[in-house]
């Protein structure tokens, strides 16, 4: 690994990337009768929502991460991840980073559509019919956002499922040095979403 890059990698990206939260449930998330997903179905951000996931860092054991929602005002979400808080704004088309135009997720939700992401990076919706299998459960009916450039070419992958939040993030980042590639992966732990009204 390159001295360093674990570190830089995860302080760069943990605010968003490894979203990391503090319940352990089980419990698979409820069949919604709607037949339009929402930007906002994708990552609940109500206060006392949290996940837990399994780290990867390349390393021989994984590292527990956990985000929660510590506050939500109806429009602004304050989200503790490890030791950094993120504050997220979320409107009808989507949450954004403020006070940046970058954006998590963004409308409309169809396959190929493009906006601005975090850290000067374009992110893209990949995918909108993934599955996911993760310790928490599996996931269908998920989106895939790939945040790709920058100043660091960092490539941010996250799998956001209705109802449950980000389920899988994937963060790759290649060394202009030595060419080697340095991946960090969190998988879905446990959660406990409340269900949005």
């Amino acid at each position: 690994m390159i001295p360093g890059a674990r570190v830089a990698l995860v302080a760069l990206c943990s605010p968003a990337v490894l979203c990391f939260v503090t319940a352990c449930a089980s419990h698979s998330p409820s069949d919604s009768s709607r037949t339009t997903i929402d930007p906002t179905d994708l990552y609940p951000l109500q206060t006392g929502n949290a996940w837990s996931y399994d780290v990867d860092t390349g390393e021989p054991s994984t590292t527990l991460g956990i985000t929660r929602v510590e506050a939500f005002d109806g429009r602004i979400a304050e989200v503790h991840t490890g030791h950094a808080v993120v504050r997220y704004e979320v409107l009808q088309e989507g949450i954004r980073v403020p006070p940046s135009d970058a954006w998590l997720i963004r409308a409309p939700l169809v396959e190929g559509a493009t906006w601005p992401g975090r850290g000067g990076r374009t992110a893209r919706l990949n995918d909108v019919e993934a599955s996911v299998v993760t310790p928490a459960g599996t996931f269908d009916r998920c989106m895939e956002v790939v945040e790709t450039g920058g100043k660091l070419e960092l490539e941010v992958r996250t799998v956001y499922c209705p109802h449950v939040g980000p389920v899988r993030v994937d963060s790759t980042m290649r060394s202009n040095v030595s060419d080697r590639v340095v991946t960090v992966s969190a998988l879905l732990r446990g959660y406990q979403v409340t269900p949005t009204q």
